[in-house]
């Protein structure tokens, strides 16, 4: 058996699929770009991969692309963890056949077995493997830990030479680290707490997240090297939210919605996983704005079309597969979001379009009760003219001021927000009105949450209506994923 030293960040890659099993283009394609992006090697069929939602050959098929792929450049490690003893056997002969320099080797899952059944299972599987053995922690998917204990059993067996942990548990984590002798490798598996795991001692990571920037996290392990824990702190909070919504949102799902809008195509996740459920609406366009900030979205020229007035914004950030080259009619649009969840939930619904086309009557009335709805108001010192309205009574005085006090300014600081994102041109905004629905539940009591969600809920809207991307038909297609009693309901 060879020896193996892990080092740096590999990306627990996900896997593209089509109708006829992995897509080997975009898979090629998808190694390719993070080798270049910095990735010092490559784990194919991990947890990112959905290898639970993959026949046997497929495995086989994606591990041997993945060697074939990354050959001379840097190393594999295949995911071959199995809940039947034997497949992962036959798995881990396949990848060593392929190249790969080792194996990461999954807990049995959703049996939950015992200390015994598991120690056994790893032992079977090195002691027939040419390969050596990472152990895959991830109690969270599995249903049963690998307690510290085991891990000093199990790092006895001749073949295994370290683990993954993705438990997420840093007590946990450091008790191992702490008592492993030297040449047992850890690497940290959980996205969140990449750097304490490595400050810590961990030995490189695996993540799901480095499928995005595995840039980051090298430069991250360099200031660590170097002593330098400031900027690795920087590095991990300017991420830190985008790798929130990639560990708690879904998984291979997020990175794989974020890798498309990057213009990395690797399609979409296999059922049951589907966008608009655990990686909800609002998460897919959270995650986009995280994307900008982070400078990994694609820019380019959308041309506006104002009357008889062609308005271009050379630097628009172009998510791919979300924006259009032109936008050619603004007379009237409309966007819809919701944000958050329980009491400080958001529930946005605008409509925004030319001063001179319909919205000039809703200016005028600004102020009126019309029909029995609520009274608007024009918000003083919004950047556009902003017509704001609540979507439910007033019932006290708190409610009041959340709605007309923290909602409304949340409102005006996304419509600011906007135009500095460079969404809207500046050219634009003398010709331009929004008039904005908010949902503040009567029995809010978080002001900051409210704000928040309103923000983003509202920044949203904007983007989807100025883009176009809710028109009925797509409204009706999410009513199958709604989880909400007044979002996406035609």
């Amino acid at each position: 058996m060879t020896d193996f030293t892990f080092k740096g960040v590999y990306p627990a890659l996900v896997t593209p699929f089509d109708k006829n099993g992995v897509n080997e283009e975009h898979y090629r394609g998808l190694i390719d770009f993070v080798i270049k992006s910095g990735a010092t090697g490559i784990v194919p069929c991990g947890t990112t991969g959905e290898f639970t939602s993959m026949r046997f050959d497929e495995k086989v098929d994606a591990i041997r692309i993945a060697c074939e792929a990354a050959k001379g450049r840097v190393p594999v490690i295949a995911g071959t963890g199995a809940a039947y003893t034997n497949d992962a056997i036959k798995l881990t002969k396949r990848a060593a056949e392929f190249g790969a320099q080792a194996a990461l080797v999954v807990s049995p899952y959703f049996l939950k077995p015992s200390t015994k059944e598991i120690y056994e299972h790893f032992e079977k599987i090195a002691n027939n493997s040419d390969i050596p053995i990472f152990v895959y922690n991830i109690p969270q998917v599995t249903g049963v830990n690998i307690d510290w204990w085991l891990v000093d059993g199990l790092r006895e067996i001749d073949g295994i030479i370290g683990m993954k942990d993705s438990g997420g548990n840093l007590i946990h984590l450091t008790t191992i680290l702490v008592r492993r002798p030297s040449g047992f490798q850890v690497v940290i598996g959980h996205d969140e707490i990449a750097m304490p795991a490595l400050a810590a001692g961990c030995d490189g990571a695996i993540l799901a997240s480095a499928n995005i920037f595995p840039d980051r996290y090298i430069k991250m392990m360099s200031h660590l090297t170097n002593g330098d824990i400031n900027n690795a702190m920087i590095i991990q909070r300017s991420i830190q939210k985008t790798v929130r919504l990639i560990v708690n949102k879904g998984g291979g799902l997020a990175v794989k919605a974020a890798l498309n809008m990057m213009g990395v195509p690797v399609g979409l996740a296999r059922r049951p996983l589907l966008a608009g459920d655990v990686l909800r609406y609002e998460d897919i366009d959270e995650l986009r704005t995280c994307l900008e900030d982070l400078q990994l979205i694609p820019r380019g020229p959308v041309t506006f079309k104002a009357g008889e007035r062609t308005i271009v914004a050379e630097n628009y950030p172009k998510a791919v597969g979300m924006v259009p080259d032109e936008i050619a009619d603004l007379t009237l649009l409309h966007g819809e979001a919701l944000a958050g969840e329980g009491q400080e939930v958001a529930h946005v619904d605008l409509i925004m379009g030319l001063r001179t086309g319909p919205l000039s009557e809703a200016v005028e009335n600004a102020g009126k009760m019309i029909d029995g709805f609520h009274s608007s108001i024009v918000i003083e010192g919004s950047d556009i003219v902003t017509i704001f309205a609540p979507t439910v009574n007033i019932v006290n005085e708190n409610h009041k001021r959340l709605v007309y006090d923290v909602a409304q300014r949340a409102v005006s600081d996304a419509v600011r927000r906007t135009i500095t994102d460079m969404i809207i041109p500046e050219e634009l905004i003398p010709d331009l009105v929004i008039a904005v629905n908010v949902f503040v539940h009567p029995n809010a009591n978080n002001p900051k949450r409210v704000h928040i969600n309103n923000f983003r809920a509202t920044r949203h809207a904007i983007r989807r209506a100025l883009e176009k991307r809710q028109p009925i038909e797509e409204i009706i297609a999410r009513r199958e994923s709604a989880r909400h009693p007044f979002a996406y309901n035609p």
